[in-house]
């Protein structure tokens, strides 16, 4: 009995093994979506790190005090002052016009202020749909004002003949994670696994819709076995892909890693199999390729900015955190951060492994059942011919 039913099982694998490689649709999808995305994706955004933002300079004032505030933003690494303007308004043109990312404005009587005690101000203009840009060239100018209002202080206490202070507080802020204040460092490790899921899920639905049109041997297996086969057939090219995805390629565009392999393994296994599984429910749920693929595609941006990493949860609507609990990519790029960017022990994600593991379970038994039900369906519209 258990040689005949390996031998199904292997005539089987064989059977929708070679249709699978057969399919082309299935193929270009594998092959040409990990190719792509793991090169053309990160490719404009090599140089991560917001540095040498071009800025136009207003100096409304031409006193020594402003020269001193000038040369301290032209110090700064963040910053390059590409010209100096004459008016505010020549300068926010050439913002305007995309001449540089941002406008400085000294405004008259600024010495003045300075030298009275008093508090002086400095205009900052930047284009706040680019971020990292905008805070790259509000901090610099934030440290160069923050450097002369030192020198103002310590130069204003030798003048009344004051002793100068040698103590205060000294801030040293450090990153909990993303080091590298960095695009790729930031985003790259959560949006490699959703690659992955989406890739997996497309693929496993493809399969599980072309298999249902069809006859073959899956019409008198069992809908476990079959389960098994497809399993067999779809998560190893996907588990090497994943290996070399969230390793080797990470380390390439110089990604931190501070997680085990062990660790990851451990989050792995459960997301494959709850990923394969839902695939194998959206193949039996559409009857049509395009509108699946269709779905995976749109689904997409939804599922990126309800991870939590690209807007923080708490600010979310709870339909959209519902996603959390069901869709195998949320917890694990969760987990992914936590365990490769933060450095996080396995006690810490407990949670998400048995999130991962608990949709392991339930799509699974998902799938098996709508197959069952549409073998079933399958066997009646042949029986009644």
């Amino acid at each position: 009995m258990a040689q005949t039913n390996l031998r199904r099982w292997l005539q089987l694998w064989q059977q929708l093994g070679q249709q699978i490689l057969s399919d082309k649709a299935v193929r270009l999808t594998f092959v040409a979506g990990l190719l792509l995305y793991a090169v053309l994706y990160p490719l404009p955004y090599l140089n991560q790190v917001a540095v040498s933002q071009s800025v136009v300079l207003v100096d409304l004032d031409n006193s020594g005090a402003s020269r001193q505030l000038i040369r301290a933003v032209q110090a700064s690494p963040g910053l390059t002052i590409s010209g100096q303007l004459a008016s505010e308004a020549e300068a926010l043109t050439a913002v305007h016009q995309g001449q540089a990312a941002g406008l400085v404005l000294i405004p008259q009587g600024f010495g003045k202020q300075l030298r009275l005690g008093t508090q002086a101000t400095v205009a900052v203009a930047a284009d706040a749909h680019y971020f990292l840009a905008y805070g790259v060239i509000a901090e610099s100018v934030i440290k160069a004002s923050q450097v002369l209002s030192g020198e103002v202080r310590l130069a204003r206490q030798l003048m009344v003949g004051q002793a100068v202070a040698s103590g205060g507080v000294r801030l040293n802020a450090a990153p909990s994670s993303n080091l590298k204040m960095g695009y790729l460092d930031y985003m790259l490790p959560g949006l490699f696994v959703l690659i992955l899921h989406q890739l997996l899920l497309l693929c496993g639905g493809l399969t599980t819709v072309r298999l249902l049109q069809i006859d073959g041997l899956w019409l008198h297996t069992g809908s476990g076995q079959l389960w098994s086969v497809l399993a067999a057939i779809a998560l190893p090219p996907f588990v090497l892909a994943g290996v070399w995805y969230l390793g080797p390629l990470l380390l390439h565009y110089d990604v931190a890693l501070l997680g085990t392999w062990l660790n990851l393994m451990g989050l792995m296994i459960p997301f494959w199999l709850a990923t394969f599984s839902l695939s194998i429910v959206l193949g039996c749920v559409f009857q049509r390729r395009d509108s699946l693929a269709q779905l995976i595609l749109f689904s997409a941006m939804p599922l990126l900015f309800s991870a939590g990493y690209v807007w923080p949860t708490s600010n979310l609507a709870w339909p959209w955190l519902t996603l959390w609990g069901l869709i195998p990519s949320q917890p694990m790029m969760q987990g992914m951060i936590l365990l490769n960017q933060l450095g996080a022990p396995a006690q810490a994600l407990q949670w998400h492994h048995l999130t991962l593991w608990g949709q392991a379970v339930g799509w699974s038994l998902l799938a098996m059942q709508l197959l069952r039900k549409r073998r079933l369906s399958r066997a009646a519209v042949l029986a009644a011919v």
